[in-house]
């Protein structure tokens, strides 16, 4: 069976072919966060669109969609590839960065996005990444946490 009711028999990496269609998917999240700006807006598309495409063509990301059985987006995720400086405790140099994790209104709560998740976890362990990280909204703790991921009290940042 494929379809939202499978989510692991639907999933697939994305393409360079792919770029537009997770700009729309990127532009949906923040709608419906309520935050970024007017994504609405065509020359942001074209702005996403034009990064995915060099993050694919630089392979510096990965990300995942997950079909609806209809040739439609149930779901996406991407995990950006960032080079690290080895550290006592982590001795790797790569670790990745969870981005643009959306599941259509219609489908949420069936386990769609924690199959994406699993596929870009198994991703990073498979390439010996050190870690993931992410910024989670309210309601995608619980998922995060579910997949071992931990709060941190100990980052910041500054908006240029």
């Amino acid at each position: 069976m494929t379809g939202p009711t499978s989510p692991r028999s639907a999933i697939r990496l994305a393409t360079r072919a792919d770029a537009s269609a997770l700009s729309a998917c990127r532009a949906a999240l923040f709608r419906e966060l309520g935050r970024g700006g007017d994504v609405s807006d065509a020359e942001y598309g074209a702005r996403c669109t034009a990064a995915y495409e060099q993050l694919f063509d630089s392979g510096t990301a990965a990300a995942w969609i997950l079909e609806d059985g209809a040739g439609g987006i149930a779901a996406t995720l991407t995990l950006l590839v960032h080079a690290r400086l080895p550290t006592p405790a982590l001795a790797g140099d790569v670790e990745g960065y969870v981005v643009g994790v959306w599941t259509r209104p219609d489908l949420r709560r069936r386990g769609l996005a924690s199959a994406l998740l699993g596929a870009a976890v198994a991703h990073a362990r498979e390439r010996g990444w050190v870690r993931l990280r992410l910024h989670a909204s309210d309601d995608g703790r619980g998922l995060y946490t579910a997949h071992g991921f931990a709060a941190r009290s100990d980052a910041m940042e500054l908006g240029l």
